[in-house]
């Protein structure tokens, strides 16, 4: 094989490699560069000055004192390979990442004479270099803001494995349990559990295992004599781990026990503004039979007619306290009820504040549903959206004869749809996936807590397995166009349901 062979693969090789050979005689400055090198580098070979200066002019202006300083004390470096990485900006406004390795030639007197080694383009190991850590300063932000989430979360998060002992743990999970991040981290699921409910867990934990469907187990967590209620949520993460978030229930009865005790105080305004009207007919009745009959004038028959109006405004009076009575009974036993009874038994219960405040309820009931249920919660849950219909109407209506209420009723197979929109201008779009979050209120504090909806919400979904869902909705109404919020409540035929009691 001749020579001319050799040098065609060496200059493959080089381009393979992107690498080039040069050589600087340090004595007339003058650098021989390898075909390679002017196509890392750019230049010209006819027009390039062969210069160590001019080969600085090709180096970035940010390393070129780096690289003339480690050049010039490399000249110390008798026997011993020098490397260096910096960047160059090409004569097409390319930036690229080179690597220079070399040895410096020394005479006899150790006087440096030439320089020679190779210069590597390394842009391309460069920029995945850079973009790696650029992926993990992002991974790691990523798993700063997760685990920021993980803590920081209202819910207890856990992550656990096949046998349910914690893996970790966030400070809400302690803070439900009582127990430390170390001691959770030594126990497992079960062993926290209530003797009575352990069967139970284990049951409905292996089932999860078997079909990776999150089902909600309601529980009791026994930990060091103190008894706590909690719900319990399962959710794959892979093979071997399982998250699990944890709710406290008796926060959410807490809320629950304030929206009743709300809702009592207005019923109470609400009696009291009832009563008035037959209270004063009563009083006026008694008045005139009295002076009627101080006077000897006191006819017979007039006698029997206003005991009869006194009897009749009396069992109006009876019977707005056995409504009354029969919403602050809290009923745990599931009965038949009719929708649309319940609607119209909410209503009366708001039914004094409706006339107060000058609205109009239309309702169009067309059709029914019997459902096996808790009435109270539902009379609670529709007073609270009629309620929120009534604080919009009182804010942002002013003339009285734009303040509207609408309910209505639709079968739609074995389904019974409620709507119930109101011409109170409707909720603004930024906060409207908001409304159902406890606590979470636009009112003056005069008008609400942001407790009623979130109970609703509550009531409906979990305990009776409805669907509810609000808009903003544009309507007519005699001609009239109203634009207000549309609450829609999807109730199914529950009465073979075995198991809504457990919800």
């Amino acid at each position: 094989m001749d020579l001319d062979y050799y040098k065609e693969k060496l200059e493959q090789l080089q381009k393979l490699t992107k690498t080039g050979f040069w050589e600087l005689d340090l004595r007339t400055n003058t650098i021989i560069y390898s075909n390679e090198i002017y196509n890392i580098l750019e230049i010209d070979k006819e027009n390039f000055n062969h210069s160590y200066e001019n080969f600085l002019d090709i180096v970035h202006p940010e390393d070129r004192d780096r690289v003339n300083s480690f050049f010039f004390h490399s000249f110390k470096n008798v026997g011993k390979d020098s490397t260096i990485t910096h960047k160059v900006f090409t004569k097409s406004g390319k930036l690229k990442y080179l690597e220079q390795r070399y040895q410096i030639k020394f005479d006899e007197n150790k006087n440096p004479i030439a320089s020679f080694g190779t210069t590597q383009d390394i842009s391309e190991q460069e920029y995945y270099k850079q973009k790696l850590k650029e992926d993990l300063i992002k991974i790691e932000d990523h798993q700063n803001e997760l685990e920021a989430i993980f803590n920081n979360t209202i819910d207890g998060l856990a992550i656990i494995d096949l046998n349910t002992n914690f893996l970790k743990v966030n400070r809400t999970y302690c803070d439900i349990t009582g127990l430390t991040e170390e001691e959770l981290l030594s126990t497992n699921c079960i062993e926290i559990t209530a003797p009575e409910y352990r069967e139970e867990s284990l049951k409905s934990f292996e089932k999860f295992l078997l079909t990776n469907e999150p089902k909600p187990l309601e529980k009791i967590c026994k930990i060091k004599d103190r008894k706590i209620e909690v719900i319990l949520y399962p959710y794959r993460i892979n093979e071997n781990h399982i998250m699990v978030n944890m709710k406290d229930i008796s926060r959410d009865k807490l809320i629950q026990e304030q929206s009743r005790l709300i809702s009592m105080g207005e019923m109470v305004g609400n009696i009291a503004h009832q009563w008035r009207q037959p209270l004063s007919i009563i009083t006026s009745i008694a008045s005139s039979i009295t002076i009627l009959n101080n006077l000897n004038k006191l006819p017979k028959e007039n006698l029997n007619t206003d005991m009869e109006k006194i009897m009749e405004q009396s069992r109006y009076l009876s019977d707005t306290i056995d409504d009354f009575r029969n919403f602050i009974v809290n009923a745990t036993d599931l009965e038949n009820i009719s929708i649309v009874n319940t609607i119209k038994k909410s209503l009366s219960l708001v039914d004094s504040a409706i006339k107060m405040n000058k609205i109009r309820v239309v309702t169009d009931f067309q059709d029914d549903l019997i459902i096996s249920g808790f009435q109270n919660e539902l009379i609670q849950s529709f007073i609270n959206i009629i309620n929120n219909a009534k604080d919009a109407l009182i804010q942002n209506v002013e003339n009285s004869k734009d303040r509207l209420i609408l309910i209505c009723t639709k079968k739609f197979g074995n389904r019974l749809r409620v709507g119930i929109k109101d011409s109170g201008k409707g909720i603004d779009e930024e906060i409207l996936d908001r409304i159902f979050e406890p606590y979470f209120t636009t009112k003056h504090q005069s008008f609400g807590t942001g407790i009623g909806l979130a109970m609703s919400h509550k009531f409906l979904t979990q305990r009776h397995k409805c669907t509810i869902e609000v808009n903003n909705t544009t309507f007519k109404f005699k001609d009239n166009e109203y634009k207000g919020a549309h609450f829609i409540i999807f109730f199914e035929d529950n009465l073979n349901l075995e198991n809504l009691k457990k919800a």
